[in-house]
């Protein structure tokens, strides 16, 4: 008979692992309508700077994870105030590392993928798609930690649906901005880049629309606005737990980096064919990952509460799985 805290881990675990599904599944069909018809030198753009994008992305991931925890262990203790200091805070950091990094990726973009031997031929295409998304950045990393603060207190739930929502907002943009439907001009592959962004950009205001309305605890008002700053002792908090999960990511996408140069040399075909397997091998890490943010969330809270008993129990469901 699954107890009562097993069934709680369970209905948090159950959410995430839908919600990394579902994004893949958006990726995949993104690249399945450039790829369809724009052709695969269209395709190899994308695949070709993702690599050097999850790099700058694995900063962001790791903001959010050390932002999880803090926000689990503080709404764990029952420390409202001090949670909203937390998000306020990371919010402020956030903002100030989103544009650093919107501002290197994008003006440093075509020396960086030319140094990973990026084809002649997609080079131009696959720098344009890049830009957007780099000079766009700030938003992403809003909407990315937002939902990790959601997930610290316990709540996987409106992630997942805001995720449905963006999901579907991208699949319905992306014929319109690709193509020039319902009298928009045809952006080709840029097109794939608009939509992605302007679905975060609306995902993002629904989600903040929503736990206002809701009166939700963590919605935007003064009373994290206040906290809109650098805090010496919260911030140093954050980056011990944010950098050892960054250093994990960097590592990867390093490796990632180095892989796609050696596959850029045999030509754009190549690079296509990379993207789209590695696209799909994505998959086998959602089990991994879910668990590995709902048992991070719920030790964090028991950590808050000062309950070695939930942290027990909270190892022995993780380690099940």
């Amino acid at each position: 008979m699954i107890n009562s805290y097993a069934k709680l881990f369970f209905n948090f675990l159950i959410p995430v692992m839908l919600a990394n599904v579902l994004q893949s599944v958006g990726q995949v069909f993104a690249m399945f309508i450039v790829g369809r018809n724009l052709g695969v030198d269209a395709l190899a753009a994308i695949s070709a700077f993702f690599p050097f994008f999850f790099f700058l992305m694995a900063f962001a991931i790791g903001i959010g994870s050390g932002s999880s925890i803090l926000v689990g262990q503080t709404f764990g203790a029952g420390n409202h105030a001090k949670m909203k200091e937390v998000v306020g805070v990371t919010l402020a950091f956030t903002t100030i590392l989103s544009i650093a990094v919107a501002i290197f990726g994008g003006f440093f973009i075509e020396w960086i993928l030319r140094f990973m031997q990026t084809p002649a031929n997609i080079l131009d295409m696959s720098i344009s798609y890049a830009q957007i998304l780099f000079f766009t950045l700030p938003i992403m990393f809003w909407y990315l930690v937002y939902t990790t603060f959601m997930r610290g207190v316990g709540d996987s739930k409106t992630p997942f649906l805001f995720l449905v929502i963006s999901v579907v907002l991208n699949i319905a943009f992306l014929p319109p901005l690709v193509f020039g439907w319902l009298g928009l001009p045809a952006f080709g592959l840029n097109g794939a880049a608009y939509a992605s962004v302007l679905s975060n950009l609306v995902t993002m205001i629904l989600l903040l629309a929503y736990l206002h309305k809701t009166k939700h605890l963590l919605r935007f008002d003064k009373t994290i606005l206040q906290h809109f700053k650098l805090k010496k002792d919260i911030l140093t908090s954050l980056l011990k737990l944010a950098i050892p999960a960054s250093i994990s990511m960097v590592a990867i996408s390093v490796a990632e980096i180095a892989v796609i140069g050696f596959v850029n040399a045999y030509g754009s075909d190549a690079t296509a064919a990379y993207g789209v397997v590695n696209q799909v091998a994505s998959y086998a890490q959602v089990p991994a990952m879910s668990i590995a943010i709902a048992t991070s969330v719920f030790v964090a809270q028991a950590l808050g509460a000062n309950s070695t008993e939930m942290i027990k129990k909270n190892s022995t469901n993780g380690c099940a799985n």
